[in-house]
């Protein structure tokens, strides 16, 4: 995409903007921490899923507005659980209510995409057996009220997920880790929108 894009039409669904004379502004922007991870988010099959469409005609359109025409070609997410998705673009707009930030993801070949939420994205091997003792302490977090790393219960369960994760191999391992290690930075589940191997536990 040539330049940045300074207004987009949103659907309610994603983006509910502040009560305001004025539309609301966005600006999509190319996200170098999501992109060069690769092919490795899920859309969840969920009744609230957002549209995805068929098609790189569609994909183009979606890079310049959040919905194409509604006569474009969609798909069930659950006939596309095998293919992986990589975020492309993320959309923040300026006075929105809930929602936000959206995310552009999309198919290798672009034949699949979408703009969705935080809570319709997962890891693609989150649910594989490998991950299932990283997975479960970080489970356990979640579901806290409270998800600082600084309480005793949630950093024994961090400690845990990460004594895991080092017995992973190859890529997944540096992915896992990387994302274990930012959300030690972060300090938090509680820091949305920034990494993918937490997307879908929240």
């Amino acid at each position: 995409m040539a330049g940045t894009v300074t207004m987009l039409s949103a659907t309610p669904k994603l983006v509910n903007a502040a009560s305001t004379s004025s539309a609301p502004v966005a600006a999509v922007k190319n996200k170098a921490s999501f992109t060069k991870e690769g092919y490795i988010m899920r859309i969840l099959n969920d009744k609230d899923a957002s549209k995805i469409y068929v098609g790189k005609s569609n994909y183009k359109k979606l890079v310049k507005n959040i919905t194409p025409s509604k006569k474009a070609k969609t798909i069930s997410p659950i006939k596309i659980q095998k293919v992986k998705f990589r975020i492309e673009k993320v959309l923040n707009v300026k006075g929105r209510g809930a929602g936000a930030p959206v995310y552009l993801v999309a198919s290798k070949d672009k034949k699949y995409s979408s703009w969705t939420t935080q809570s319709g994205l997962q890891y693609y091997y989150l649910n594989s057996k490998a991950m299932k003792n990283v997975k479960k302490p970080l489970m356990r977090i979640a579901n806290r009220l409270n998800t600082s790393l600084k309480k005793a219960n949630n950093k024994r369960d961090f400690n845990a997920a990460m004594k895991a994760a080092k017995k992973l191999h190859g890529n997944q391992r540096k992915f896992v880790l990387r994302s274990l290690k930012q959300l030690k930075k972060d300090g938090s589940m509680n820091v949305g929108g920034t990494n993918l191997l937490i997307f879908g536990l929240q």
